[in-house]
């Protein structure tokens, strides 16, 4: 065996033996979760165990990389030629992303793409409210996601020369479950074939948008995310009892939200108001006050001297249909396979004349929420690798390749008080 053979071999064992401990990790995690129950020693010496050879592992992946890079300059364009191959022989070949390394693995070739993962990650930030308020978005954790809380605790008045008391502070602390987050996108052998770009933009621009589009909805939306379970943002839950705000919000009104949440004792450093795109734009034509010199409202991406970030998964819309009988319009059920017509918000606005029997219309009603928060207490983190899989068979009958990403996310509201929603009241 030569000797780059015996070295690729052994980078796919470390692999191998990675994520088998990271499917490990997610075991026992799942059998707490499902029996209510905290680990056992037992699984505690082993998770511990499993984290200390995860970071030796990583330690070797990083080294065997470096190696690889030094002798194989041209390691980039061999792996999208492997990639090629493995597609036109039917042969699924697996890209891992682990921490600062990203790798190609398949039985027959192996081999190591030298992408680093911030260059996934930072595309998918850079969008991100995180990145707004300038916080950081933990990658490559193994483990628990663990924040310790503390209650406030009270100094002591006494006489001089009178002795103090132990005080004792009451710890807790949360736990983020991560769940499977996952995209797949066909592309058919042609254009794999004869784009050089094509693999490079799904990875570096398609993929990431998308991931980031659905943590979006994750941490801004008034609903849960359909499937998620523990992946839910601060504003789950709060529709009922939000503030209301008139249906252009006043400075005065979005400022008192700003007070109300600083009023609980949180310290505001990362506080950033959300809204809808729209939103924003109404108020950067709003005056702070209708007297005196006139002063926009939302100015240079800040609102009461707060970063606004706007994404419109936080409003919520609620869609029904209706379909014309060839005399008026009825309760409609959309099927698949349906063409909408056109869209209206609300009933009194569908068309009464020009309509041909089958027509179908969406009535979107649109509830516009803003919300508030100190992003420091909804921590969101990316745990274990990237999985990227090109799959060449799954859609042989359309001589399609799927691209599929998944990986495994946590978030976590650690205190709800830092967090705020105002709702737009309807015009």
């Amino acid at each position: 065996m030569k000797k780059e053979d015996k070295k690729k071999l052994s980078v796919r064992e470390l692999i191998n033996k990675y994520q088998a401990n990271c499917d490990r990790i997610n075991e026992i995690g799942e059998a707490c979760e499902r029996e209510g129950r905290a680990r056992t020693e037992a699984e505690e010496t082993e998770f511990a165990t499993i984290t200390r050879e995860n970071q030796w592992l990583q330690m070797k992946m990083y080294a065997a990389t470096a190696d690889h890079l030094r002798e194989n300059p041209n390691v980039a364009a061999d792996a999208v030629k492997i990639i090629r191959e493995n597609a036109s022989h039917g042969q699924k070949t697996e890209i891992l992303f682990v921490r600062d390394l990203m790798m190609v693995q398949d039985v027959a070739s192996g081999g190591i793409v030298p992408l680093n993962v911030q260059e996934i990650i930072k595309p998918l930030t850079e969008g991100f409210i995180l990145d707004k308020v300038g916080l950081p978005m933990p990658t490559g954790l193994s483990g628990d996601f663990v924040w310790p809380m503390y209650e406030m605790v009270e100094a002591q008045i006494l006489g001089e020369g009178v002795e103090l008391s132990d005080t004792k502070i009451p710890f807790s602390k949360m736990t983020a479950a991560p769940e499977r987050v996952g995209i797949a996108i066909p592309a058919t052998h042609q254009s794999l074939n004869q784009s050089d770009g094509l693999l490079e933009m799904i990875i570096r621009e398609i993929m990431p948008k998308a991931i980031r589009q659905l943590l979006n909805k994750i941490l801004f939306s008034t609903k849960k995310a359909n499937g998620a379970t523990n992946l839910v943002g601060p504003f789950v839950g709060k529709a009922a009892s939000a503030v209301t705000l008139s249906s252009v919000p006043t400075f005065k009104e979005l400022n008192g939200m700003k007070a109300s949440v600083l009023e609980t004792g949180v310290d505001g450093d990362h506080l950033c108001y959300v809204m809808t795109k729209s939103m924003a734009a109404i108020l950067e034509g709003q005056p702070v006050n209708a007297q005196g010199i006139y002063i926009p409202m939302l100015q240079n991406g800040t609102l009461c001297g707060l970063p606004v970030y706007t994404t419109n998964e936080i409003r919520d819309v609620q869609k029904t249909y209706k379909k014309y009988n060839g005399t008026a319009w009825a309760d409609y059920t959309l099927a698949e396979g349906d063409t909408v017509k056109g869209q209206v918000s609300k009933a009194s606005e569908l068309p009464t004349t020009g309509n041909t029997s089958g027509d179908i219309y969406a009535i979107a009603a649109i509830t516009e929420y803003i919300g508030l928060g100190d992003w420091r207490y909804q921590p969101m983190g990316l745990f274990n690798s990237l999985r990227f899989v090109v799959d060449p068979y799954s859609r042989a009958r359309k001589d399609s390749v799927d691209f599929v990403l998944n990986c495994d996310y946590a978030t976590k509201t650690l205190r709800p008080e830092a967090f705020m929603l105002g709702k737009v009241s309807a015009n």
